[in-house]
Parts: C-alpha cells; sequence; structure tokens
C-alpha cells in the first residue's frame, strides 16, 4: 500500500512542480483578474455539475465540467482560465464523501492532481485555441473560430486522458478494463455549449447570460434526474423481465451467481487479490453461503459455512466492515476467529458488507499475498459497490426463496395429481380424435381431395352468395370456367397417375395466379371454375389470359415425351336480376367457342381474346 501511495505522491508532486513553474512564468495575469463575483460564479457552477454527475466507481465522474472550462478558456488570458478552472477542482474532493472516497488522505490526493490536472488542461487548450488563430475574448462566430475551439477540445481531452490513465495505473488500477471510449470521449459532447456560453457572454447583455445560464443548470439537475429515474426504471424491468422470462432464466440462485461474477470482475478491475469471494447470509440456517470464490484465477464450487467460523463470518455478525493492512499486526480477536490452512497466512484482507435496509444479506472479501495492499479509500469504493449492488441481490434473493417454494409446490402438486393428468391425457386423445375426424370431414365436405381446391359442393353455395351480394350492391361479377386440353391424352399415355399429378400442378397454378378474394374450385373432372367478384370484362380478361400464358409456358413438359398442356377458357359476366343457371350456362357457351376456335384460349361474350 505504502508503495502505492508512494507513486501516486510522487506523480503529483510532479504535477504541482510542473504547473508551479507555469504560474511563476506568468505572473503578469495578476492584473487582469477578472471580478471575484464572476470568479465564484464559475466556481459555483463547476461545483454544481459535478454534484449533479454521474459517478463512475473508483475513477470520478461524468458530467458537463466542459462548459465552464471551454468558457473561461474563450473569454480570458490562459493564465486567469486555468486559475479560475482549477480552483473547484482543489475544493471538490473535500465537499463530497464518495468522491474522495470516505478518505482526507485520498481526498487531498485527488484534490492536488484534479488542480493539477485542469490547470494544465487548460493551458494546453489555451495555447491551442491561440495557435490556431482563436479570438480572445471571444466575440463572433467564425470558421476559424469554430477551428481553433476544435483544436481547443481534442489538446484539453488529450491531456485528461493521458493524465487519467497514469494516475489510475499509479493507483494500481486495471486501466484497460476501466477505461473505455465512452468515458473518455463523453466530455466533448459539452463543449459546443462552452462556446455558445462565451458568445452569449460577449454579446454583453446581463439578462441573456442569466437566462442561458439558467437554462444549463436546468439541463444538467434535469439529465441527472432522469439518469436517476432511468437507474431506477431499469431495476424494476430487470426484476419483471426475471418474474416473466423461463423458469430458467428465473431461477434466483441462477441470477445471483450472475451478480457474483459482475462484481468479482469489476472488483478485479480495482483490486489486486489472490482470493476473492462473494457470500450471502443464510439467517435461518445461521450459515453463509459463499455463492462464488476464486483463487489464483480458478473458481471453486459454491459452498456454505457456519456464521460462527472465520473471519467473513465475524464480519457477517457484526455487520461491520473489515480492513487489516497487515495480518501479523491484526487484532486477536479477529485471528482467533480465523479459520486457515496449515501453513497458509493472508498479508491483506478487506471485507465489507452488503446490506440492505439495516440487513446484512452478504459480504464481499478480497485477499491479497502482500501487505499494505488495500487503503481506507479501497474500502470505501468497495463499500460503494455493494451498496450499489444491495438492492439488485435483494431481488435476486427473493426469487431465490420463491424457487424453492414454487418447487415445493410443483412437487406436491404432481404427486396428488398423477391419475387426474392420466384420465385427462386419455380423455384428450379421444378428444383429439374426434377433432381430427370432425376437421377430416369438414375439410372433405368443402375441398377437393386431389387438389386442394374448393370443390363442386362448395363452389355452388358460394356463387349463389356472391351472386345476391353482387346485385343487391350493384357490383361487377366474373364467371371462369377451365378446362384442360386434350385432358384425356394424358391418361391415355401415362395413366391415371399422370392425369392426376397434371391436375395437382394446374390447381396449384390457379391456387397461386387468382387474389385471396376470388373463388377457385374444381368443378368436374378436368374442369375448373373462379368467381371473380369486383371485376369487370377487361381485368377477368386480362387476368385469365396471363394464367393461360403461364400455363403454356410453365406446363410440365417434362411429365411425358411430347405432351404439353394447355387450357381453354370460356368468360361470362353476371347481368341484371340473372340466375345461377343462366350465368353458367353463358359460360359455358363461352367455353365451348374457346374449344371450338382451336382450344388454348380466352372466349367471352362481344371479345375473343
Amino acid at each position: 500500500m505504502r508503495s502505492k501511495q508512494g507513486r501516486l505522491w510522487a506523480y503529483n508532486l510532479a504535477l504541482l512542480a510542473l504547473t508551479a513553474v507555469l504560474a511563476s512564468l506568468a505572473l503578469p495575469w495578476l492584473a487582469q483578474w477578472p471580478s471575484p463575483w464572476l470568479v465564484l460564479g464559475f466556481v459555483l457552477f463547476q461545483l454544481l455539475v459535478w454534484n449533479y454527475g454521474f459517478p463512475v466507481p473508483s475513477m470520478g465522474m461524468i458530467s458537463m465540467e466542459r462548459v465552464p472550462q471551454i468558457t473561461a478558456i474563450l473569454l480570458f488570458p490562459v493564465e486567469v482560465a486555468a486559475t479560475i478552472n482549477a480552483l473547484p477542482a482543489l475544493l471538490w474532493p473535500f465537499l463530497n464523501q464518495r468522491y474522495r472516497q470516505g478518505s482526507w488522505h485520498f481526498g487531498l490526493v485527488r484534490a492536488l492532481h484534479n488542480s493539477c490536472m485542469i490547470a494544465l488542461m487548460t493551458v494546453a487548450g489555451g495555447v491551442a485555441y491561440l495557435w490556431a488563430g482563436g479570438e480572445l475574448p471571444l466575440t463572433a462566430l467564425s470558421l476559424q473560430t469554430l477551428l481553433a475551439v476544435l483544436a481547443t477540445a481534442l489538446a484539453v481531452q488529450l491531456v485528461n486522458m493521458s493524465m487519467m490513465v497514469l494516475f489510475l495505473l499509479f493507483d494500481g488500477r486495471d486501466v484497460r478494463r476501466l477505461v473505455d471510449r465512452t468515458y473518455l470521449l463523453a466530455d466533448m459532447l459539452f463543449v459546443p455549449l462552452g462556446l455558445l456560453a462565451a458568445l452569449v457572454w460577449s454579446q454583453g447583455d446581463s439578462l441573456t447570460f442569466g437566462m442561458f445560464v439558467a437554462f444549463v443548470v436546468l439541463t444538467v439537475v434535469s439529465l441527472h434526474e432522469i439518469v436517476e429515474s432511468r437507474r431506477t426504471v431499469q431495476r424494476r424491468v430487470e426484476a419483471l423481465d426475471a418474474a416473466s422470462s423461463t423458469r430458467q432464466a428465473l431461477s434466483g440462485s441462477h441470477r445471483i451467481e450472475e451478480l457474483a461474477e459482475r462484481l468479482i470482475s469489476q472488483i478485479g478491475a480495482l483490486f489486486e487479490y489472490r482470493v476473492a469471494f462473494v457470500a450471502l447470509h443464510d439467517v435461518p440456517r445461521g450459515e453463509f453461503d459463499v455463492v462464488l470464490q476464486v483463487n489464483d484465477g480458478e473458481r471453486l464450487p459454491r459452498f456454505s459455512r457456519p456464521v460462527r467460523q472465520g473471519v467473513a463470518g465475524h464480519v457477517l455478525r457484526t455487520g461491520q466492515p473489515l480492513l487489516i493492512d497487515d495480518w501479523r499486526h491484526a487484532p486477536q480477536a479477529v485471528r482467533e476467529v480465523a479459520v486457515l490452512e496449515p501453513g497458509e497466512e493472508p498479508g491483506s484482507v478487506m471485507i465489507v458488507p452488503i446490506k440492505q435496509n439495516g440487513d446484512v444479506l452478504g459480504l464481499v472479501s478480497v485477499q491479497h499475498d502482500l501487505p499494505n495492499r488495500y487503503s481506507e479509500a479501497d474500502q470505501f469504493a468497495l463499500l460503494a459497490i455493494a451498496q450499489d449492488l444491495a438492492p439488485v441481490l435483494a431481488d435476486a434473493r427473493t426469487f431465490e426463496e420463491l424457487d424453492a417454494y414454487r418447487e415445493r409446490l410443483e412437487r406436491l402438486v404432481d404427486e396428488r395429481t398423477a391419475e387426474l393428468q392420466r384420465a385427462a391425457a386419455e380423455r384428450e386423445r379421444l378428444l383429439a380424435e374426434v377433432r381430427v375426424q370432425g376437421e377430416l370431414l369438414q375439410r372433405q365436405s368443402r375441398e377437393d381431395v386431389l387438389t386442394g381446391l374448393s370443390n363442386r359442393r362448395h363452389f355452388d353455395e358460394c356463387i349463389l352468395t356472391e351472386i345476391a351480394r353482387a346485385q343487391r350492391y350493384g357490383h361487377e361479377l366474373s364467371l371462369a370456367l377451365i378446362d384442360i386440353d386434350h385432358f384425356k391424352r394424358f391418361n391415355d399415355l401415362g395413366g391415371h397417375a399422370l392425369g392426376d399429378e397434371v391436375l395437382r400442378r394446374i390447381g396449384a397454378m390457379l391456387r397461386g395466379h387468382f387474389r385471396v378474394g376470388d373463388l377457385v374450385a374444381r368443378i368436374g373432372g378436368e374442369e375448373f371454375a373462379v368467381l371473380l367478384p369486383e371485376t369487370n370484362r377487361a381485368g377477368s380478361l386480362a387476368s385469365l389470359e396471363q394464367l393461360r400464358a403461364r400455363v403454356e409456358l410453365d406446363g410440365p413438359d417434362e411429365l411425358s415425351a411430347g405432351l404439353s398442356i394447355s387450357i381453354s377458357v370460356g368468360l361470362a359476366l353476371l347481368r341484371e336480376d340473372e340466375t345461377r343457371d343462366s350465368l353458367m350456362q353463358r359460360a359455358d357457351l363461352r367455353l365451348y367457342a374457346a374449344k371450338t376456335a382451336g382450344r388454348n384460349r380466352v372466349h367471352s361474350e362481344d371479345v375473343d381474346a
């Protein structure tokens, strides 16, 4: 631990020295110091956006800090801007317990680091702005100004990223797992607001600037509330998802193991350890259930131990966190309850309870072979992680208890209803047979078995309904009778199997060609009928001609050498007050005329296709 503190302090002192050198080279800026009220406003606004930022465990936060920082760079000399931006960073760790991770020492480390870092960020951004030809103070917007602001934002972000990565490395964190593009680039989104604030200020209208600041403040607070509401809703949605998902996903044990794995993974990015485990407190049994334990990277099976044993049991009983820098100097009361393997003694131990509404749900622990590996700040960070996890873990524990209760009920129901299930199964089998037979009879009464089209009986029912509807509403109705040309040849040359295959293929063509509302039926051996509601002669002829051409083109020549398929079609349109028999007779006459004229054609009254 001392080596880590030494690294951080060496790094901070180097930053402090560099910042002091830059300040000593720029003493003339004191004469350009703005109004104390303006400085106070910048400081308070910076503290406000940090207060309503979004915490990132062990790293800091994501906030709208770029707004005041960029504004200061665009309005004041770089030395003034650096001082204004660094002041709130010096104060913030002492005002926020979570940010200093519960340690005044770590708060001092962060205060020095962040104030120096922000000062250097501001200097880099101010130099980049002037180098790119930016106007100071900014009074108007131009392409050159936009490019200068872009250079400023990139310079600020580059220094910020580099120094944060160094801080995390010196603090012993796994930078690759903690730092991602979202964290590094989120601040860039708020640069335009800083530019806009500088432009508004330069206009000299205090009322407008005040309204703008009020708008930004409301935006900061609103974003914070939206994120917090989203987290609350997300927790509830996760609970509802678990309640409505499959049995495997609903398993409380499964959810608890996933949470434990997520927690161990997060801990691995923050702390070095040889042993880490997550345990739950089983109050009725007086045990703690070790859900997940990792020893030297190896995952151990789930197991339980009595609460009265071990240091972990001591933490569960007392509900207080435990931090041991050096096991050799651990309190005697702790050493007495410890359960250690022969020859095995830890160097550093950190155990924190997981609490919900004052109840100890479980604990999480990390151990290292070397002493002085963990600090009070690390303990606070682990407590914060455990606190965030507690509500979700409580939900998962509830689901686990519900699982066990449900399983007991299911076994009881299975035992009591076995005979009823067998009887119900037999009854369902008989009912299923009846349903199948009924559906078969109903389908056979309406459907042609060979082609799957409507049969003559169904067609006779439907044509009467369609004629009545057409005459009632004044709609047009077309009737087409279709006959396969020289169908007898297929039966003579290939037998009834070939004839049946031709009928099936023609039926499939008819079914795929006409609209859903049209009725296609097989009304005789090789004769078909088509009812076309609300279709005039021109539309009917066009559709039937397309069908005829398709049959001629796509006919199954391969069925028998030298054979081809064609159809003849007779078309009639319903007349006013006409009966079914009259309409059928006229369509049949048109079909006869098509065959007489040479077949493979569509024939209607007045028009010969």
